[in-house]
């Protein structure tokens, strides 16, 4: 090791300490806060069921929860995608898009290729996708955000050039593919089935192995993961992979409900990703992104959605208070870390 490598192992040891010693004092709080830091954002989902279940005889019936669970999974799954980016310490503005793009080569493809195979197709295109997100922010040195959002922007263009701007429709012969987002065992939507498969492989694959351990390492202090050996690259770029991987797999159901491919199906998936991953944040005072707050942070959504639109409140208002949300959720984030030194401004 050089010189200048030990010089600078050296003060990444040094700042992780004193980063320590700094989080050790400011957990010096009461029992109270600490009660509200772990559960608050569970107590205001309780507090605003309870409300909503007051106002509407209908809301507290299994047949609404059944409705909420099946509306939220397309932005459960690119939540979920999104939470692996954000963990890494990067940003995934594509997703959108990549659902978009998945659920139009789905569609083309399956005429071609039979069901099976165009869902392969799709979800490695997705993959693909990721990589290059992630090759161009680390080898690349590029801005998460603007190479992401450039992206976005390369593949609207391609969406639109291929389909013309017009959907692109399953028929409706293809009735296994139809099952995936449109079929039910028992009383529970498939599409369900789908989203708690993936969450459960992925909360495996993010406490149970080195693939969540290492991403999170590297998000936390990139620096300290690197001397550490990991290969910091590496594991962002496949934050990168499994976040448009699991952005592909919604493409496939959103096709697979809908009975067709949308040219601009995907986009407003962004702004709910982004406030269920730092709405989830809060959730068990981590403080951080992390896959299970990410997936109560889309349920809570989806289920003042829905209480919302029971009560009649005006379709406006759903945009506004999913502002608020997005706002609130990263205000109360940065409250639970206060004792760390605000130094970023992107």
């Amino acid at each position: 090791m050089t010189q200048a490598e030990q010089e600078s192992l050296a003060k990444a040891k040094t700042t992780k300490k004193l980063v320590a010693k700094t989080q050790t004092a400011g957990r010096n709080e009461s029992s109270a806060m600490r009660f509200l830091r772990r559960w608050g954002t569970i107590i205001v989902l309780v507090l605003a069921a309870v409300g909503f279940s007051i106002a509407s005889p209908y809301f507290a019936s299994l047949s609404n929860l059944n409705n909420i669970l099946f509306s939220m999974i397309v932005s459960a799954l690119v939540s979920l995608g999104l939470t692996w980016v954000v963990i890494s310490g990067s940003f995934d503005l594509s997703i959108g898009l990549t659902v978009t793009t998945s659920s139009i080569l789905v569609a083309f493809l399956i005429p071609i290729l039979g069901p099976w195979a165009a869902i392969a197709v799709a979800l490695i295109a997705a993959c693909l996708i990721g990589a290059v997100n992630g090759i161009l922010v680390t080898y690349g040195r590029l801005s998460g955000i603007v190479v992401t959002l450039g992206v976005m922007f390369v593949l609207s263009g391609i969406n639109i050039f291929i389909t013309g701007g017009y959907q692109v429709p399953v028929g409706y012969d293809e009735t296994a593919f139809l099952y995936l987002g449109q079929g039910k065992f028992g009383i529970v939507g498939v599409p369900v089935l789908i989203l708690l498969a993936v969450f459960l492989v992925a909360l495996v694959a993010a406490t149970r192995t080195r693939i969540g351990h290492y991403i999170a390492a590297v998000g936390d202090n990139p620096m300290a993961a690197f001397y550490s050996g990991i290969n910091v690259y590496r594991w962002v770029i496949l934050a990168f992979v499994l976040s448009a991987l699991m952005s592909g797999i919604a493409g496939v159901i959103v096709t697979s409900i809908s009975s067709s491919a949308q040219p601009v199906g995907g986009e407003g998936y962004l702004l709910e990703a982004f406030a269920a991953v730092f709405l989830g944040a809060t959730v068990l005072g981590k403080g951080r992104p992390h896959l299970l707050g990410t997936l109560v942070g889309v349920f809570f959504l989806y289920m003042v959605d829905s209480g919302m639109n029971m009560v009649g409140f005006p379709f406006a208002a759903r945009h506004i208070f999913q502002g608020l949300v997005l706002i609130i959720a990263v205000g109360a984030n940065a409250l639970l870390n206060r004792e760390e030194v605000h130094l970023k401004f992107i």
